[in-house]
C-alpha cells in the first residue's frame, strides 16, 4: 500500500495546493470503494432484461427496450424492482428544496465560465486522467471522435434538465427521469464488461481499476461536477462563488448523488466536499496511455466545430491555465503562442466581470440566468440533440472495440477576422481592457504628478509649524 498522506503536510495538484486534514479521505478508504457498486440498480437491471426478454425486445437497436418505462410500469410486481423504485423515489430528510432551487441557479448564473471549466478542467484535468474512468470510456465505443460530440452533449443535456426547475428534479420530474435512466445505463456498462472479463480476463483489470462504474468513480464523478467550480475553475477565471453559493450548489449534487447511489456522507458539508475533492485529485489522478487518447480524441471533437470554430491553440492555453503545464505536457498537449493566451484571459476578464455586475444588479443577474437557460437549452437539446435523449444503451462495450486516436474529419476554417469568431471577440476584450488598463495607469501617473508639489508644499508647512 502506498504510504499515506500526513495531515499537515501540503500536497499540490497542478496550481493547486491544499493542506492535508482529518476531513480527506485515506487511502485504506478510497481503495476498497473501488470494487463496490450499485447492487440494487444492478439487481433490478437483471429483472427488467428478463421482463423485456419476455416481451420479446432485445439487443438490436430497433427493439431495445425502455427499461425506464419498463421499471415504472412493473415495480409493483417484483420485490426487487419495488426496492429500487422506492429508493429512488424517497427524498432524504436533509433535503431542502429551496436550496437545492438556488443551487440550479447557480449553473446558470455563472453559464460562461461553468461551461469552459467543465470541458477545459472537468474533462481535460480530471476525467481524462482517472486512469479508471478512462479504461471504461475508450471500451464503449463513444470516445471516437465521430460520436464523440452526441456523448457530450448528451451529458449536457442531463445537466441542463436538472438544474432547470424544481419540478425538474423531484420524483417524476424530466431530471429525475433522466437521472434515473443514467443509473440504470450505468449497470448496463458495468454488467456488460464484466460478463466480458469472465470470458477474457485481460479486457478489463478489475484488480487494479475496479469494478466498472464503481463507488469511488462515482464519488469522484460527483466532486468534478460540484466541487471543481469552486476551487479548481472559477477561481483562475478571477470568479470566486460565495459561500452559500458553495453550500447550494453542493446540497444540489449531493441530492443528485445519492440518485445515483453516491454515498451522500462525502458531501454534507462544504467543508468535507472539498476534502472529498482534494482526496480525488491526490488519489485518482494517473495520466496513462489510455488518458492521452481520450484527451486527444477530445480535443479534435471541439477543433473548428462550427459556428465557433475554436483554435486548438486555444483549447491549449485554456487547459494549461486551469490544469498547469505539468499535467498537459504528461497529456502531450502542444505549447500555443501568446496571443491564445491572451484570447482566453480576455474570456476571464469578461467572466469577471459580468459576475461583479450581477452581484451588483440582482436584476441583471436574473436577466443573465433566464438568458442562458434559454439559449443552452435550445441549442444543446433542440438543435444539438434534436430532442431529448432517452440515454439509452448504445456505445455497447465489444471484443476488439477500443478507441484510438482518431481526426475529426473536418476540412478546417479559412483563416480572417471572423473565421474564429469566439477567440476574435475574447482578443478584443483583452485588447480593449488592456488599453483601459493602460489609461488608467497614465491618468493616475499624471494625477499624482500634479498634485506631488502640492503634497510637499503641504508637509513642509505642517513640518514648519512644529
Amino acid at each position: 500500500m502506498d504510504t499515506e498522506e500526513a495531515i499537515g503536510s501540503l500536497q499540490r495538484s497542478g496550481p493547486y495546493t491544499f493542506e492535508w486534514t482529518k476531513l480527506h479521505l485515506p487511502r485504506w478508504k478510497t481503495d476498497p470503494l473501488r470494487y463496490e457498486y450499485d447492487t440494487l440498480a444492478a439487481k433490478a437491471l437483471e429483472r427488467l432484461q428478463a421482463i423485456a426478454k419476455e416481451r420479446g425486445f432485445s439487443d438490436d437497436p430497433r427493439k431495445r427496450p425502455d427499461l425506464y418505462q419498463l421499471l415504472a410500469e412493473n415495480h409493483a410486481r417484483d420485490d426487487d424492482l419495488e426496492r429500487f423504485w422506492t429508493q429512488l423515489h424517497a427524498v432524504p430528510d436533509w433535503v431542502d428544496w429551496e436550496q437545492l432551487e438556488r443551487g440550479q441557479r447557480f449553473f446558470y448564473r455563472y453559464a460562461a465560465a461553468n461551461l469552459m471549466g467543465f470541458a477545459l478542467q472537468g474533462f481535460v484535468g480530471e476525467n481524462s486522467a482517472a486512469s479508471g474512468v478512462v479504461e471504461v470510456l475508450v471500451r464503449t465505443g463513444g470516445f471516437s471522435t465521430r460520436v464523440l460530440l452526441h456523448r457530450l452533449l448528451e451529458t449536457f443535456q442531463w445537466l441542463l434538465q436538472v438544474t432547470e426547475s424544481l419540478q425538474s428534479i423531484k420524483p417524476g420530474g424530466a431530471g429525475h427521469i433522466s437521472t434515473v435512466r443514467i443509473r440504470l445505463l450505468h449497470s448496463s456498462v458495468r454488467q456488460r464488461i464484466l460478463k466480458m472479463v469472465k470470458s477474457r480476463p485481460e479486457y478489463f483489470d478489475v484488480e487494479t481499476h475496479g469494478v466498472p462504474v464503481n463507488t469511488l468513480d462515482s464519488i469522484h464523478s460527483i466532486a468534478t461536477f460540484c466541487c471543481n467550480h469552486m476551487w479548481l475553475q472559477l477561481p483562475r477565471m478571477g470568479v470566486h462563488p460565495t459561500e452559500q453559493e458553495k453550500e447550494d450548489y453542493i446540497a444540489l449534487f449531493r441530492y443528485l448523488g445519492y440518485l445515483l447511489a453516491t454515498p451522500d456522507e462525502y458531501f454534507v458539508t462544504v467543508d468535507q466536499a472539498r476534502a472529498t475533492m482534494e482526496s480525488m485529485l491526490v488519489h485518482e489522478l494517473t495520466v496513462t496511455d489510455t488518458s492521452r487518447v481520450v484527451c486527444f480524441n477530445f480535443i479534435k471533437c471541439l477543433v473548428d466545430l462550427p459556428p465557433f470554430n475554436v483554435s486548438k491553440e486555444f483549447i491549449e492555453a485554456g487547459s494549461r491555465v486551469l490544469n498547469g503545464d505539468e499535467l498537459c505536457n504528461q497529456l502531450e498537449m502542444g505549447r500555443p503562442g501568446w496571443v491564445s493566451y491572451a484570447c482566453f484571459r480576455g474570456h476571464c476578464w469578461l467572466v469577471s466581470a459580468l459576475a461583479t455586475a450581477q452581484r451588483l444588479s440582482p436584476t441583471f443577474d436574473q436577466w443573465i440566468i433566464e438568458h442562458w437557460k434559454r439559449l443552452l437549452h435550445s441549442a444543446v437539446i433542440q438543435s444539438g440533440l434534436k430532442g431529448a435523449s432517452k440515454f439509452d444503451f448504445k456505445y455497447v462495450p465489444q471484443e476488439g472495440v477500443q478507441v484510438e486516436k482518431e481526426g475529426n474529419g473536418r476540412k478546417g476554417v479559412n483563416y480572417g477576422i471572423l473565421s474564429r469568431p469566439v477567440e476574435t471577440f475574447y482578443l478584443g476584450v483583452f485588447l480593449f481592457a488592456s488599453i483601459l488598463a493602460f489609461l488608467a495607469c497614465l491618468m493616475a501617473t499624471i494625477g499624482l504628478r500634479a498634485i506631488a508639489p502640492y503634497a510637499v508644499q503641504c508637509v513642509s508647512k505642517l513640518v514648519g509649524g512644529r
